[in-house]
């Protein structure tokens, strides 16, 4: 059982390094044998076919982070509101994407390569985005005036695109990511834009 979970990892392993160095076009099967050391029929064996290798990998090869990974132990976060809670989990995903530099290599792929295998991410990741939308109307309940989940959209689109652009400019509409300073200012700019919008729903 651990030689058969040693290969998978590896396997997935594969698929985020060859994803991360030539995209989804270069990505096959044959590929990713070569990469991980395997045999091929092993790949279909325990992922039937790249589909699902892929939904596999977005699941549980690092790529990105859970819900339950971003909401983290409720007990230490300081947060009471609506929000609070939506400024502590906007914050915690800034923090971990920044830190996954082989996710935001893929990403910029499905930028240029939408297909069938960049759906299967793209999937993974509004799955656990909703599973984060549950948890905060279950903890809060959403105001009937606000649409709480198209706001979120709109500041999780603003984050990954910022945290994408930094590897081809350090600058934007005069925010400097070079230092720690130009990303505070993001951060509280996000804080300020929840505050001003959002209704002071309590925790429920």
């Amino acid at each position: 059982m651990r030689d058969k979970e040693e290969t998978k990892a590896r396997i997935l392993a594969a698929v985020g390094k060859l994803l991360a160095e030539s995209g989804f076009q270069q990505l096959g099967v044959n590929a990713i044998a070569r990469e991980a050391g395997v045999d091929k029929v092993l790949i279909y064996r325990y992922f039937d076919n790249l589909p699902s290798l892929l939904q596999k990998f977005g699941q549980e090869g690092d790529y990105w982070i859970t819900a339950e990974a971003l909401i983290g132990d409720e007990t230490t976060a300081d947060a009471e509101s609506l929000a609070d809670w939506m400024i502590y989990l906007l914050l915690r995903l800034l923090d971990d994407l920044k830190e996954r530099p082989i996710t935001q290599e893929i990403m910029r792929w499905e930028l240029l390569e939408g297909n069938e295998l960049t759906r299967e991410l793209a999937n993974v990741r509004d799955s656990m985005a909703l599973d984060s939308l549950n948890f905060l109307k279950h903890k809060c309940s959403f105001p009937q005036d606000q649409d709480i989940p198209a706001i979120s959209a709109v500041l999780v689109a603003g984050i990954v695109y910022l945290a994408l652009r930094t590897k081809v400019s350090k600058t934007f509409m005069g925010l400097d990511f070079s230092s720690p300073t130009g990303w505070k200012r993001v951060e509280a700019a996000i804080a300020s834009l929840i505050q001003s919008t959002v209704a002071n729903q309590k925790s429920l």
